[in-house]
């Protein structure tokens, strides 16, 4: 099933970052491809894409291309079934991002605010938040009056391969209550939420921080 192009933050160099997910199903082995454009009047770099879900962390460094557009492949292979939640996020004006993951320490999931070096939340730990909590955690820091970051959000479900999507699963079963089940047809996969990589080893509670470029 194809990405739904995103909603977006606006800096005050009026940058807007759209982006889509190549599957918003795929199946676990299945490469996810996030692409999309940042257009404005001051472009940076590159962007960085953030991918979590419950101990699963992982922000990568993707350059933009001449005309505004970035792509990134991600290998699922491994990783567990779940929703994925995915935040493009590009800086503002002074290329630098204003929030960001913690860098010091190998083993850190600190979002912090680089301007105050204020702490916002942990992926980790006492007291850390993970999957909605954390995207809602994010997104408000992003949101913050003096963060001048652009990013837009979505999200994938990785399923199982065979696997019926979660969302499919509900709405046959809405319909069915609504139809005779000889009517009942398959429905389509989860619909991508819209509006910004450290791997968090599960059983040991401790987020092995790991920044890609490229």
């Amino acid at each position: 099933m194809p990405g739904t192009t995103g909603v977006t933050g606006t800096t005050a160099a009026k940058q807007f970052v759209s982006a889509t997910v190549s599957s918003g199903a795929p199946a676990v082995g299945e490469p996810v491809t996030i692409s999309g454009t940042v257009t404005g009047s001051m472009l940076s770099a590159g962007v960085q894409i953030w991918v979590f879900a419950g101990n699963y962390v992982n922000v990568s460094t993707v350059p933009l291309n001449a005309d505004g557009t970035f792509t990134k492949t991600y290998n699922s292979t491994g990783l567990p079934p779940a929703t994925y939640y995915v935040y493009v996020q590009s800086p503002g004006a002074n290329g630098n991002y204003n929030i960001d993951l913690q860098e010091s320490g190998i083993y850190s999931g600190q979002v912090v605010n680089t301007q105050t070096n204020a702490l916002i939340f942990n992926f980790t730990g006492t007291g850390s938040v993970q999957d909605a909590a954390a995207s809602q955690a994010l997104s408000d820091a992003i949101n913050n009056q003096g963060v001048d970051d652009a990013y837009t959000k979505l999200t994938f479900q990785l399923v199982a391969p065979g696997a019926t999507p979660l969302a499919a699963q509900t709405l046959a079963a809405q319909t069915t209550a609504a139809v005779p089940a000889a009517t009942t047809t398959a429905k389509s996969p989860l619909t991508l939420e819209i509006t910004g990589l450290a791997l968090v080893m599960g059983g040991l509670g401790a987020a092995m921080y790991v920044r890609k470029l490229g």
